[in-house]
């Protein structure tokens, strides 16, 4: 007897859109601003000519790559989850260091690859950091004042939202271009240690 087969059922719009994204985020990193649509599509599984069905163009695509890097849908969410398995401030330090620090490099990794794509065909955009660069940084701000800080209030020498700037400043800062080849990032214990204790010694 045969078996009759089912065709899968095709995936949404949005889910079509996320799934490309998602496929292209580590051929950025791999391949820089010269991945091609071919290898996208290879990756996603799908024909070429889907991914212009979603996006009007390659640049589109690559901006929304960065958007969602930077500003993940669902990260607010992630975050307090991971939050919530943790016993004490010092561990969720040293967990929200260890992920911001991860997401900073790819971003900066996609972020060059965006900008390399996008000087070969340049086009006229607003001066300044795009919209969705800065709504992350509020949201990430945001995320580690409610989720991480505010909770340890009295634990802290600091306003939350003050210590939640401390810590972004930090860990994203240390990831910045320009830093020098002999100078290595500041460690995830480092940036922790710092956090939560100063730089000050301590009087005896």
């Amino acid at each position: 007897m045969q078996t009759r087969r089912t065709r899968a059922k095709p995936l949404s719009a949005e889910d079509r859109r996320a799934a490309i994204v998602a496929a292209t985020r580590p051929l950025l990193i791999e391949h820089g601003g010269n991945v091609t649509t071919r290898l996208i599509a290879e990756a996603a599984g799908i024909a070429e000519g889907t991914i212009f069905r979603v996006f009007a163009d390659k640049r589109e695509l690559f901006w929304a790559v960065a958007e969602e890097t930077i500003n993940p849908p669902g990260g607010g969410e992630a975050m307090a989850r991971e939050l919530a398995d943790l016993p004490d401030l010092d561990s969720k330090v040293r967990h929200v260091v260890g992920r911001l620090a991860k997401r900073t490099q790819e971003a900066l990794m996609v972020m060059m690859a965006v900008r390399s794509a996008l000087m070969k065909e340049p086009v006229e955009r607003p001066s300044g950091p795009p919209t969705f660069l800065l709504e992350a940084n509020k949201q990430l701000v945001e995320n580690l004042t409610v989720l991480l800080f505010e909770p340890h209030a009295d634990e802290l020498r600091l306003p939350p939202r003050q210590a939640a700037r401390v810590l972004r400043a930090l860990t994203i800062g240390t990831w910045m271009p320009g830093l020098s080849r002999s100078e290595q990032p500041l460690s995830s214990d480092e940036i922790v240690d710092v956090v939560l204790n100063g730089v000050r010694k301590k009087e005896s």
